[in-house]
């Protein structure tokens, strides 16, 4: 497949384009459940989404699972992260971790 974004794992960028939309939907996602104002099916597909991507950045990233999955839905990078005391290379590799984890965890790699 050559040398692209995470070749090597099957990641590709259009995979990166869904999830970082998946991150950056995130937060409309929780209001909507909390508001509860849509059908059952729904809140719970948005239940679903939400967990799979707190359980998959909690795995890679620990407590700053929240930044990371902010981070990755907003393209921010590491000048501008909330992430603290880690160097930059940790950093991009956490963050390429959580974007691999959440692919899985929503079943878009194996």
């Amino acid at each position: 497949m050559g040398s692209g974004y995470l070749s090597d794992t099957g990641y590709t960028i259009a995979i990166d384009v869904v999830v970082v939309a998946f991150c950056r939907s995130y937060s409309a996602r929780e209001l909507a459940i909390r508001s509860g104002k849509y059908k059952k099916r729904t809140l719970m597909e948005y239940e679903y989404i939400n967990r799979s991507l707190t359980d998959a950045a909690r795995e890679i990233a620990g407590d700053d699972f929240d930044k990371y999955i902010h981070e990755i839905g907003y393209s921010i990078g590491y000048s501008a992260s909330q992430v603290d005391f880690v160097s930059e290379y940790e950093y991009k590799r956490t963050k390429k971790e959580v974007k691999l984890n959440i692919a899985k965890k929503l079943h878009l790699l194996d």
